[in-house]
């Protein structure tokens, strides 16, 4: 039975709270200038990971909810994102989307995104339908690749032979896609020997893929390892660049210089820009993540976009929700299970009490993983887990 949108759909509480999640043995790094603010390999250590929950409460007792990795800033801009969405209908989602986008500029709202995919959580339950379903999916599981952390100097990724044995033992498990993420240094030739490294011992029929993370500040550096994952037979060469990967000009000259599918956009945040950096000819391929451009709304208009002029979208790490927009998509993208080393076998926060998981051990044999079936985005949140970690909450009604 269809619901009822007109009776009781009215948003009349949203819920907003921050908590977190260890991770033993890793650290954000602010000191170094090398490493700059990334999550590294710190034996010893045990770092709180930051992560938002977004719950939207109707008042017909449907409930929405969203949890993912925080960002600076990201719990306002949900609060913001959900004063806007409440005294709406729980199905006007565009509407919300355009105005709490328009109250963000100058920039994109991470905590609108949370507040967006939570409104299509809603919706999946609302109408008893996964999200796949929702978007006119056929899928059910989606072939996956494993990206590793950045290489480190320490005893987890430090040198080729390391990263070569690593994703040898994942694809054992059943992996068949591999992507390097650069060592911090920007060493053109230690990266050049990687990527040959990484197809003489990985086979001729792995699919390869190199993100240097924008590590490279020259332009020819950037071309030189190119030219070594083009003959290398690689899929992809991904943000090589310095300043975040978000100058069209210079990416043009790249495209120009390789024969190569580059993948750009992670850092160019929105439909109407990444589509301006394809047809101006920055990239091959467009990076989209959920999470950086505007939720599930947003990854929709770029998703069509790139079907409409031939292109993929690659979305940008793990997430359920990523899982079912793959699913449901024209073209046969892959689906990124990131950032993994011997030290970290799952790159998600562990805060599911349904058995969904990005652990590299639930690769099936023949290199996919499930997309979740129930309604919505399919999961289950440990309540349990995120009351104990609680470090901000706020609760937003339509009396406020």
């Amino acid at each position: 039975m269809q619901p009822d949108i007109a009776a009781g759909a009215v948003i009349e509480r949203v819920e907003v709270s921050t908590f977190t999640v260890e991770v033993p043995n890793f650290a954000r790094n602010y000191s170094s200038n090398v490493v700059a603010g990334s999550m590294v390999y710190t034996p010893g250590a045990l770092y709180k990971r930051p992560v938002l929950m977004v719950r939207i409460h109707t008042a017909d007792g449907h409930v929405g909810e969203y949890a993912n990795l925080a960002t600076t800033g990201s719990f306002d801009q949900a609060v913001v994102a959900g004063r806007i969405a409440l005294g709406n209908k729980w199905h006007e989602r565009e509407l919300i989307w355009r105005s709490a986008r328009r109250a963000s500029r100058p920039g994109n709202a991470y905590g609108l995104s949370f507040v967006d995919i939570a409104l299509w959580d809603l919706a999946g339950k609302a109408y008893g339908a996964s999200l796949t379903k929702m978007l006119g999916g056929h899928r059910d599981r989606v072939r996956a690749y494993v990206s590793c952390h950045n290489g480190d100097r320490l005893d987890n990724l430090p040198n080729k032979e390391a990263v070569s044995d690593f994703f040898l033992s994942l694809k054992e498990k059943g992996f068949s896609g591999f992507k390097m993420h650069s060592w911090h240094e920007g060493d053109k030739w230690e990266e050049a020997e990687n990527v040959a490294h990484m197809r003489k011992t990985l086979g001729e029929r792995s699919e390869l893929m190199l993100d240097p993370a924008c590590v490279f500040d020259s332009i020819h550096d950037a071309i030189f390892v190119g030219r070594a994952c083009q003959d290398a037979g690689f899929r992809w060469f991904e943000d090589p660049l310095r300043p975040l990967g978000v100058g069209i000009a210079q990416h043009k000259a790249l495209r120009e210089a390789l024969d190569i599918a580059i993948l750009q956009t992670e850092h160019v945040t929105a439909p109407e820009a990444k589509a301006d950096f394809f047809l101006n000819g920055g990239t091959d391929l467009l990076r989209h993540d959920v999470h950086y451009d505007l939720g599930i709304t947003g990854a929709l208009k770029t998703i069509h976009f790139a079907e409409s002029v031939g292109t993929t979208v690659e979305m940008h790490g793990p997430s359920p929700v990523h899982r079912h927009l793959i699913a449901a998509m024209q073209q046969t993208a892959m689906y990124e299970v990131a950032n993994v080393s011997p030290a970290m076998s799952d790159p998600s926060p562990a805060i599911y009490t349904c058995g969904y998981s990005d652990d590299v051990s639930s690769i099936g044999s023949d290199s996919t993983m499930y997309v979740p079936q129930g309604p919505g985005i399919g999961v289950e949140y440990d309540t349990d887990l995120i009351r104990r970690n609680t470090v901000a909450s706020q609760t937003i009604t339509l009396n406020d």
